[in-house]
């Protein structure tokens, strides 16, 4: 008896270290801290987690640029990017010009469609055109190089031929780069009266803004958002009704970003197909974990993607009959 169980509790142990080799560990590169994309890349990860118990998923901050060559060079899994990006990202183009990032594929889109925020104190003395073109000693913030916020900052520069240094140096502004919640306290302790940043809407940072400080949003030149595109293919839109009641008048016009869920062509068949099925199976819920989510469909999340399709989400959507 004594020789059975311990063989017993041996076979029990071997059985327990084969499921914990089993188990496998991604890698989830989400947005700034305090941002949109870092709770929805959370509230994904949860679901995932719940539904399929060999799959463990890290979440850690990431940026609209930077998030498709960290899932390239393999140091992330599973990213939140941009339909832009993602595109130049796996061609090659733009701002990846020669790099083509062969591992990036999709499970789909669109996840949240995100507004260019352009948010000025109440007071502050110059609008859109107005700052770029001829500002002197402004303060903005800007999130951090590697977000979709801070290279969209650098594209309309270029359309006032500005960039940093002319800025800074040549005009006196002062520009702190950071995530949502310094960005935010800046803004209410009154260190700059403009901030510029992404986010599904509404976004919890604009909303701790303009709680604390009387703000507006700045409509985007009919122009510069035309340019931006022509050039880079940003959607134009505007702000729905009462989306910042208390920073919005009528329906600032923007440019608009559409969320893809990218993954690794590393990452198994077996995986995405589970991790896919659990995001489509819990679409009711997707709204609870950030309100932008309420675009998401299932059904047309793969069509025209900007970069292809994981064959594990493929298996799923044919499963369904959606494909």
């Amino acid at each position: 008896m004594k020789r059975t169980f311990i063989f017993a509790g041996i076979g029990a142990l071997a059985l327990g270290m084969s499921g914990m080799a089993s188990a496998e560990t991604l890698e989830f590169t989400a947005g700034q801290m305090g941002g949109g994309w870092y709770t929805m890349s959370s509230g994904l990860a949860k679901i995932i987690m719940e539904e399929n118990k060999g799959i463990n998923i890290k979440v850690v901050p990431g940026g609209g640029t930077a998030n498709p060559s960290k899932i390239q060079k393999g140091q992330s899994q599973l990213g939140m990017g941009l339909d832009i990006f993602t595109f130049a990202a796996r061609n090659g183009k733009g701002i990846y010009k020669g790099k083509p990032h062969d591992k990036l594929n999709m499970i789909g889109m669109s996840f949240s469609d995100n507004y260019m925020h352009f948010l000025r104190a109440k007071g502050a003395p110059l609008d859109f055109d107005s700052m770029f073109s001829k500002g002197k000693n402004l303060g903005i913030a800007v999130t951090k190089a590697g977000s979709s916020d801070e290279m969209t900052f650098r594209y309309v520069m270029k359309e006032y031929g500005a960039d940093y240094n002319s800025l800074r140096k040549d005009r006196g502004f002062k520009i702190n780069h950071g995530n949502y919640a310094e960005m935010s306290s800046q803004f209410k302790d009154r260190q700059v009266d403009y901030v510029f940043l992404t986010l599904g809407i509404p976004g919890a940072a604009v909303i701790d803004m303009t709680l604390a400080r009387d703000a507006e949003l700045m409509p985007w030149p009919e122009k510069i958002a035309q340019n931006l595109h022509e050039k880079y293919g940003y959607k134009i839109g505007s702000f729905p009704d009462g989306t910042y009641p208390k920073a919005q008048t009528g329906n600032p016009r923007t440019v608009i970003m559409a969320t893809t869920l990218m993954v690794s062509t590393d990452v198994k068949e077996d995986s995405i197909y589970k991790i896919t099925k659990s995001i489509c199976n819990n679409q009711a819920k997707l709204p609870s974990i950030h309100q932008s989510m309420k675009v998401f469909d299932c059904k047309a999340a793969f069509k025209s993607p900007p970069a292809p399709i994981h064959p594990g989400a493929i298996r799923f959507y044919k499963e369904k009959g959606y494909m």
